[in-house]
């Protein structure tokens, strides 16, 4: 039987320019799904830029396998994830300094 675990990331947080997500230790998953929900209250952007970031030991970011997410309206977005080290984050890039967005994370994990 897998477990399941499923957490709360980041709630209602605003952002501008880069912002990257607390960091969540799942090195025990096989899986993970991110959803990230981009509220429209406050979405004043034409692209985010969403990028899995991954490490192993605590201090070395590096981007996960795969492309990075775009996004250009406030919507539900779901990330998965296979092929991660012990530790996993979002990175979220606005393209112009005056944009701003605001995000709810959700982390998924099965292992």
């Amino acid at each position: 039987m897998k477990e399941f675990y499923s957490s709360v990331i980041e709630l209602r947080q605003p952002i501008s320019q880069q912002f990257s997500s607390n960091p969540y230790e799942c090195g025990w998953a096989s899986e993970a799904l991110f959803f990230l929900t981009v509220h429209p209250k406050i979405a004043d952007f034409d692209h985010l830029v969403v990028r899995p970031k991954i490490f192993l030991d605590g201090v070395h970011w590096t981007e996960a396998p795969g492309d990075a997410t775009l996004i250009s309206e406030p919507e539900l977005t779901a990330i998965a994830l296979t092929q991660f080290g012990g530790w996993l984050r979002l990175e979220l890039t606005l393209e112009e300094a005056a944009q701003k967005a605001m995000v709810t994370l959700h982390l998924a994990l099965k292992g």
